[in-house]
């Protein structure tokens, strides 16, 4: 997975490919709770000044929501 950058710019055949780290039910069910739990902090807190994103790849299970600043310029 952390190879793929390398078929950036390469053949079209591999332009219609998707790649995704294989999860059980209970993962995608984790991670899918916690982007619907994310978007909702980001709608309630101040509009504009923080986003709310899932991370914790590559290693799956370990998915957490992180909190990022957006820096106007």
């Amino acid at each position: 997975m952390e190879l793929l950058f390398n078929l950036n710019g390469k053949e079209d055949i591999y332009s219609k490919l998707i790649f995704a780290h294989d999860l059980t039910p209970l993962e995608r069910e984790e991670c899918k709770q916690l982007v619907q739990d994310a978007r909702k902090q980001e709608i309630e807190d101040t509009p504009g000044k923080w986003k709310y994103r899932v991370r914790g790849f590559p290693i799956p299970g370990s998915l957490r929501i992180v909190k990022i600043s957006i820096t106007t310029t």
